[in-house]
């Protein structure tokens, strides 16, 4: 595949990089990857299939709601088992991928790699079929998958400071988010036309043997190869760091502790910053992740509702994201995460005090108002802390410390739930993790990266 013929230097001016047609062209690709990519977070990970294999496949042929429960909680353990082991390949595998991306300029290849590794690992999803006996290959693929599109991401933010300035940064960083949230709006309604309902949905496919529900990770793929092939074709050229040094695993991981070690003595605020992020984002992940189980069981949405409720909530995700973004750019991203993070926390503590649906269905909107802007501002701010050249392997190390503490949503959501019996109040759990998250953050001395950018 073809990439920009253009130097990816970030010292080089945008204006001398690229044409305006191939800047446009550049930040309509990251975008479009995002739109693409988020089919898979959304209708496979949360809101349809991960449903249809820790719910349907788990829970096929068992007798009595006692036995049912059971086999459902089984299903829900195998597959969180199955991520956890999936959390742990990321963590290895990130930063020492994200210092070979840098070091001998792999960039675009490893992109493409993991992109086209998730396509084809949703693809091969229809094999689940309705039957016990096909729970772990749903748990297996559906982790792979999601080592697959974790990986590819590394590789896509390096992109952000190639194609932006720090004056503009934050609204293309928005704005990508924001597409990512409306591609998610426009798959999952042609997933709940197409395939759900009425019946199963226009296409009509049988309910035997789940087929309707088999054939939309199909769906899924081709929507994300069609939304990422242009990133895939047009990211700009990324430069070896060091072209003449041989690499290997041990070479990589060696360079990458050495990182470490030095950044402790040189940049302490950068690796404050990735563990307190990593305690909030892991926050914000739980919010979507456990928001159809939450729907469904605490308040016995059916799969048409939730499938709903998951539209809107990207709905107004992508709006807040889209605006976000922009204030990212007037205010810096500093404010912007710590007025999201405590927006989260208090609509998450009214929605735990009233259990009532029309509460549920207000505040947890108006928490998806805040999550993107976060998640936007807080990649934003890693490109702001780096130093030119060491993106990629920065955020290696972003999604390594991530994953890392990647338990502390989903456990502390279960957590709360066994003491209390109750499947609303584990939204409890994810509000103490938010504000953990938000006090590690908050004595970080930012200076000039958590404010606007000069001239913004």
């Amino acid at each position: 595949m073809a990439t920009s013929s253009a130097p990816a230097d970030p010292g080089t001016p945008l204006s001398a990089r690229f044409s305006p047609r191939e800047m446009r062209r550049a930040v309509a690709s990251f975008s479009a990857w995002d739109g693409g990519m988020s089919a898979f977070s959304s209708v496979i990970l949360t809101f349809v299939f991960a449903t249809y294999v820790a719910s349907g496949v788990a829970a096929e042929g068992v007798v009595g709601d006692a036995a049912r429960k059971a086999a459902q909680d089984h299903g829900s353990q195998v597959l969180t088992t199955w991520q956890s082991i999936g959390a742990i390949a990321i963590a290895l595998l990130a930063p020492l991928l994200g210092n070979l991306a840098d070091r001998g300029g792999a960039r675009n290849a490893l992109l493409r790699i993991t992109t086209l590794g998730t396509v084809a690992v949703v693809a091969l999803m229809p094999l689940v079929a309705l039957d016990r006996d096909f729970l772990v290959l749903g748990a297996v693929l559906i982790a792979l998958a999601v080592v697959f599109s974790e990986l590819a991401g590394v590789f896509v933010n390096s992109v952000l400071p190639e194609i932006s300035t720090p004056e503009n940064r934050g609204r293309v960083s928005g704005t990508a988010w924001a597409v990512g949230y409306w591609g998610s709006i426009v798959c999952l309604a042609l997933v709940l036309v197409l395939f759900v309902m009425p019946g199963t949905g226009v296409l009509g496919l049988p309910a035997e043997d789940g087929w309707n529900l088999r054939a939309i990770p199909l769906f899924v793929a081709a929507w994300i190869l069609i939304g990422t092939l242009p990133l895939m074709i047009w990211a700009p050229r990324h430069p070896a760091t060091a072209p003449e040094q041989r690499w290997t695993p041990w070479q990589g991981y060696a360079s990458i502790i050495r990182r470490v070690i030095r950044a402790v003595k040189e940049e302490p605020v950068m690796l404050q910053y990735l563990v307190a992020s990593a305690i909030y984002r892991d926050g914000l992940g739980a919010v979507f992740s456990i928001a159809g189980v939450l729907a469904a069981n605490a308040y016995g949405f059916s799969t048409t509702e939730v499938i709903i409720f998951g539209i809107a909530a990207n709905l107004v995700a992508g709006v807040g994201v889209f605006l976000g973004g922009r204030l990212d750019d007037r205010v810096g991203p500093r404010p912007v995460i710590i007025a999201g993070c405590l927006g989260i926390i208090v609509l998450g503590l009214v929605v735990l005090a009233f259990s009532a649906t029309v509460v549920f269905w207000a505040a947890g909107l108006a928490i998806c108002l805040f999550v993107g802007p976060v998640q936007s501002a807080s990649r934003n701010l890693l490109t702001r802390l780096s130093l030119p050249g060491r993106e990629t392997e920065n955020f290696g190390l972003y999604a390594t410390t991530g994953r890392a503490l990647g338990f502390l949503g989903t456990a502390a959501f279960a957590i709360t739930v066994a003491v209390f019996q109750d499947t609303r109040t584990g939204i409890l759990g994810i509000v103490l993790v938010m504000a953990i998250g938000l006090v590690a953050f908050l004595p970080i001395r930012l200076g000039a990266a958590g404010r606007p950018a000069a001239g913004a």
